[in-house]
């Protein structure tokens, strides 16, 4: 019985990243970020943030810290979504704590 030839590599499989993905060229960009708001805004800007494609909050503080991770397609949707972030009212800052991509 022939054994057919896988198509991909175990660097592939360790990182994450499949054939069909390699072949379409597409990336995946999974990133963690802490965003501090300010506490008398945080309504508002949980309710913005809910509001954004691929942004998933999995947590928050009466402080104003959120824990939140974002997917995105390129590295360059990761830079433009943390500019709107950042600029959303009663955001005073946002941290990239964690970036995977593949």
């Amino acid at each position: 019985m022939a054994r057919e030839q896988a198509s991909w590599s175990r660097r592939d499989l360790l990182g994450g990243r499949s054939a069909a993905g390699r072949a379409a060229g597409g990336e995946h960009h999974v990133s963690g970020l802490v965003v501090h708001a300010r506490p008398e805004r945080l309504a508002a800007v949980l309710t913005s943030l809910n509001a954004m494609p691929g942004l998933d909050v999995h947590g928050d503080n009466p402080a104003g810290k959120i824990v939140a991770t974002l997917e995105t397609r390129t590295e360059d949707d990761v830079v433009q979504r943390l500019g709107e972030i950042g600029e959303l009212p009663g955001v005073l800052s946002t941290a990239l704590v964690y970036h995977r991509f593949g």
